[in-house]
């Protein structure tokens, strides 16, 4: 097994805790061949540095499983169990020669360590570990089990050589079980480091699935914009040729801010990750920037829009200014043909939490519909023959949360619909 998980160390180096895992292996392989040679030699010295082998392999094992788990080691409480272990083993095996005194130290420090780690693997709480985790942390404890009973059984039968038939016999069964726990803790660190690769790349899949349709969904907005501009001009009558220049104008402007979405979109993809911390955003600016993508629509329904907004939020301009763009295009998309639309859009602070509210008098959105817009290629049910794709409130709401912050709606059929964006407060 330490070969094998040598080769993974090998040709795998980005595995977190595999190193530690090779180790444990290694080093209680070893200590198994001392301890199996000093008790067919009667040589106490190897014994004692055998079992000394397979503390340290208990120790590196559950650091392996602190590593997988991105957790800092237990220093303090591996030294303790060294210490201990070294000590106690010097004392009954090279001192008094009680072997029983021994195997109680060691079963008992297994116990220890074995059951804290179990704690911590229990406690695992990221969807890609928790599968891997809930294995690892069972053998822990059935392990941590079987070492405070392997201690109480040789209390039971302290002796000061190994001639008593029961004790010696549990001990082999013991040291057999060991062996499968050992395979057990490699196969199942494996099991879990490959689970999480392959969770991982899951993800990354869907994220860029959802990536390549929220652009081009966003793209559709300053596309459309150059498409009617330059149907308009198709359509001039001939006593309105003078603004042909206009539309040109306007097209061209369209298409300026399209050239500056796909440059904003890969800039952000070359230098910013899911961790990227967020910056101090400037809301105004950002509706702003969405306003001026969808003006040429607004301006042909003669819609009046409000902005009451006084507040900065932590998140980032760019992405921000895709979320107004998608909430105020789905208020022109969805407006009530019957009235003026209107949209006003304010903010209010509670504690560090920013919340803004995106407010029309649109169709509004029934109740059974209000959670399903927000899943990605879902639309509400009673929408007619308006097009979409459903991709729009999805991206809303990934970009939202991405950010530690909630979007959620609140409407009723027939008298508009209010999006709430809450997110984290910007300082002063």
């Amino acid at each position: 097994m330490a070969a094998v998980l040598f080769t993974f160390w090998r040709t795998r180096l980005g595995a977190r805790g595999l190193p530690e895992m090779t180790l444990a292996m290694t080093v209680s392989s070893l200590g198994a061949v001392l301890t199996g040679v000093g008790a067919a030699t009667a040589n106490f010295y190897l014994g004692f540095i055998g079992m000394q082998g397979f503390v340290i392999g208990v120790v590196a094992v559950t650091r392996s499983m602190r590593r997988l788990q991105g957790l800092l080691p237990l220093y303090p409480l591996e030294a303790a169990i060294i210490v201990t272990c070294a000590v106690g083993d010097a004392y009954f095996i090279l001192a008094t020669q009680e072997i029983s005194g021994a195997l109680v130290t060691n079963s008992l420090a297994y116990a220890v360590i074995c059951t804290v780690t179990a704690v911590h693997l229990f406690r695992e709480q990221r969807g890609e570990l928790i599968p891997g985790c809930r294995v690892l942390a069972s053998i822990f404890s059935a392990f941590a089990a079987l070492s405070l009973f392997r201690a109480i059984i040789r209390i039971t039968y302290d002796i000061p050589t190994p001639t008593n038939m029961q004790a010696v016999s549990f001990d082999l069964i013991f040291t057999l079980i060991a062996i499968a726990v050992s395979i057990g803790w490699s196969l199942g660190f494996l099991w879990t480091s490959y689970s999480v690769a392959e969770y991982r790349l899951r993800a990354a899949n869907d994220k860029l699935n959802r990536f390549s349709g929220a652009v081009a969904h966003d793209l559709n907005t300053p596309l459309n914009a150059v498409i009617g501009y330059l149907d308009a001009i198709e359509t001039l009558p001939q006593t309105a040729q003078h603004r042909k220049a206009e539309f040109i104008e306007s097209a061209r402007q369209a298409a300026m801010r399209m050239s500056k979405f796909i440059h904003m979109l890969l800039e952000q993809s070359r230098t910013l990750s899911d961790d990227a911390e967020p910056v101090a955003v400037d809301i105004n600016h950002c509706i702003d920037e969405a306003l001026e993508a969808l003006r040429a629509k607004f301006d042909g329904v003669q819609a009046d829009i409000q902005q009451d907004v006084a507040h900065r939020t932590l998140a980032n301009p760019f992405q921000m200014t895709r979320v107004f763009q998608n909430l105020l295009d789905n208020a022109m998309k969805y407006r009530d043909p019957d009235r003026p639309l209107y949209i006003r859009i304010s903010s209010r602070q509670s504690g560090d939490w920013v919340e803004i509210i995106v407010q029309d008098n649109g169709r509004g959105i029934s109740a059974n519909s209000q959670n399903k817009i927000f899943r990605q290629f879902q639309r509400a049910d009673d929408i007619g023959a308006i097009p979409g794709y459903g991709l729009g409130l999805s991206e809303c709401r990934s970009i939202v949360t991405a950010f530690g912050g909630t979007i959620d709606v609140q409407s009723e059929p027939g008298n508009g619909a209010a999006f709430i964006l809450r997110l984290p407060a910007a300082g002063d």
